[in-house]
């Protein structure tokens, strides 16, 4: 198992050494989720974790009801309240987790989202490599969010 993952590392660092001038380089988005109550997910992710409600809530009849919340527009969370017939979501076919960067002190942030009747999945902690402080807490639809503490240094 440890192998494949030392593979996996030695061939991710051998494309990542390679001059590819030829192909434009991708970059991360958004991730979608979808909520079961789209005010109360906005108000969770603007008002509790301090992001801010890029665009909408849009309507596209029959299809779904769409927000997006973010810092900014290059990054960001598309929440998707689903109109059409489905069964009920599951954590499994929600999403696994998100992760956020806090600004300032995470132990201080977490405790402020407890006060806010979030609920806390995992305290503060190290990270498994210890060079971040993390912790989770759940959003209104069950979907657990990594806090993370700033990263210090450049970001490679």
């Amino acid at each position: 198992m440890f192998g494949d993952a030392v593979s996996a590392r030695a061939r991710g660092a051998e494309f990542r050494g390679s001059k590819r001038s030829d192909r434009a380089m991708a970059r991360f988005l958004h991730t979608s989720i979808f909520v079961s109550d789209m005010a109360e997910s906005i108000d969770f992710y603007t008002q509790k974790l301090g992001l801010r409600l890029l665009d909408g809530p849009l309507h596209y009849p029959g299809n779904a009801d769409m927000a997006f919340v973010g810092k900014d527009w290059n990054a960001y969370i598309e929440l998707v309240y689903d109109l059409e017939e489905h069964p009920p979501y599951e954590l499994g076919n929600r999403y696994e987790h998100l992760a956020l960067e806090v600004d300032g002190d995470l132990h201080a942030y977490v405790d402020g989202l407890a006060t806010q009747g979030v609920k806390v999945l995992k305290p503060p902690k190290k990270s498994p490599g210890g060079s971040r402080w993390i912790a989770f807490v759940e959003d209104p639809n069950g979907i657990p969010v990594e806090l993370l503490e700033p990263r210090s240094g450049a970001v490679t």
